[in-house]
């Protein structure tokens, strides 16, 4: 039998009440009674206040308990004393009330035979012992000295009718009050053990087909503690699967799209040569090699794109100097941009270390493909400068090149894969938009950020921002 998620709530909190309560009722029980006892006893202190001056005032003339000790009979007629005071309480009742009436009359009777009289060292001198008995003293105090005690038995048990009746009386008022508390318990616990299991019933129903693929589950939030979070949580995780299952539609969608252009050229050119359209020379096998290379970079890129995204690339992070290697990268593209007719400008200052913990192939490989970008998309004449700029804990690499521009509204978008700001570009102009996606890969992996806004010359500018060491 499976027990949910309610049902051990509503266990759980009305059993810590329930126990909570028979503990109270424990404890009031044993309180009530014993400090009944402990009244009766401060009560019978006060009614020994006669025998102990008489006690005082004998010692006082006689100077000891000796006279006393060898008259029983006085000792007898002091604690009648006692008795008589007690029984006066009683003088008033009916006689005919029957045995239980008699009950206090006995009670002060065994309080008053349980009497006796001690020295100072407690030795009994008057009365009897009662070895199985606790028993209460009082000090007899006369010119500021014990002269004895005088012990009386402490009572364990209420035996007066009139004080049990009060007691029971007490404990049943409790027990009603314990039912009432428990029932009322009994209701909150239910309330809120529905109110916290609800949504955790709904989020297991929810999960379940989220986990069948039905992405559009979302749960309402009502409240704002971690049961809320936990719903929010949710649907924050329904609505990334949806995004992400319409990312990986899209990603199959634009990968075939890509990859349908360059075969659908390979088939018209083979059939060309097959039926003899067109001859088997030299620039027509060119072309199809161009084709087929361009397809070959693609599919190098899917691949090298998917190992960066699971972190199967190699990285052999270790201590360099920025500046040189960003030089080596300019050098190698001043042929490449002088071709395109662009001025490729080292804004570095070469008197300043940039020292960070990088692998050194993966960041040319990341300038590399910066460059190819600049180069690729600034109109001929144009600039593309590189520069540097650093903080005590950061590491800034800025390329801006001028004209054309990108849409605002692109800026983040570029380094989306297979993203290009015109979609009717060739691939022999505007690549498969897959570089700066590898590039933002490379640059996550160095705990670094990468964005792009409008550059100051027109185009726009890259800014690649790294942890600094020293």
């Amino acid at each position: 039998m499976r027990i949910t998620v309610g049902t051990k709530l509503w266990l759980a909190f009305v059993g810590t009440i329930a126990l909570c309560v028979l503990a109270l009722y424990l404890l009031l029980h044993n309180s009530l009674r014993q400090g009944f006892l402990d009244y009766t006893s401060k009560q019978s202190i006060q009614r020994l206040e006669i025998l102990r001056c008489a006690l005082a005032k004998t010692y006082r003339e006689e100077g000891s308990f000796a006279q006393l000790e060898a008259d029983p009979s006085r000792w007898l007629n002091l604690k009648d004393i006692i008795f008589a005071e007690s029984d006066s309480l009683f003088n008033g009742l009916p006689t005919t009330q029957g045995t239980e009436d008699q009950a206090p009359r006995a009670y002060y009777r065994e309080f008053v035979s349980s009497i006796s009289l001690h020295d100072v060292e407690k030795k009994l001198l008057l009365g009897v012992t009662k070895p199985n008995q606790t028993l209460d003293w009082i000090p007899l105090i006369e010119a500021n000295k014990i002269i004895g005690f005088i012990s009386f038995v402490k009572p364990t048990v209420v035996s007066r009718q009139q004080d049990q009746n009060f007691i029971q009386h007490q404990f049943k008022i409790f027990s009603i009050i314990s039912l009432f508390v428990l029932v009322i318990a009994t209701i909150v616990a239910t309330l809120l053990a529905r109110r916290i299991s609800r949504p955790l019933t709904t989020l297991a129903e929810k999960a379940h087909a989220l986990a069948s693929g039905d992405y559009s589950q979302k749960i309402p939030v009502t409240s704002h503690d971690e049961i809320g979070q936990l719903c929010n949580s949710f649907n924050q995780l329904s609505e990334a699967l949806a995004a992400n299952q319409q990312s990986r539609a899209l990603w199959v969608a634009d990968i075939s799209h890509e990859m349908r252009t360059p075969l659908a050229v390979l088939k018209v050119q083979i059939e060309a040569l097959q039926d003899g359209i067109r001859p088997a020379n030299q620039e027509n096998l060119a072309l199809l090699y161009d084709k087929t290379l361009g397809l070959s970079n693609l599919i190098d890129d899917l691949f090298e794109l998917s190992l960066s995204d699971v972190g199967a690339l190699s990285y052999h992070k270790q201590r360099l100097s920025l500046t040189p290697l960003l030089n080596t990268c300019i050098e190698h593209f001043q042929v490449k941009a002088q071709a395109a007719g662009l001025a490729l400008n080292n804004k570095i200052d070469q008197h300043q270390n940039y020292f960070l913990s990088a692998d050194s192939n993966r960041l040319q490989q990341l300038f590399s493909n910066l460059l190819e970008n600049s180069i690729r998309y600034t109109d001929a004449g144009g600039t593309i400068d590189i520069g540097i700029t650093a903080n005590d804990s950061q590491i800034q690499v800025t390329i801006d090149d001028s004209l054309p521009g990108v849409s605002p509204d692109h800026h983040q978008k570029i380094f989306e894969r297979l993203f290009r700001v015109e979609n009717s570009r060739s691939r022999e102009t505007g690549g498969a938009g897959l570089g700066l996606a590898i590039c933002k890969n490379i640059v996550d992996v160095h705990q670094g950020s990468i964005s792009a806004s409008a550059s100051p010359l027109g185009g726009l500018q890259i800014r690649i921002q790294l942890p600094r060491i020293y």
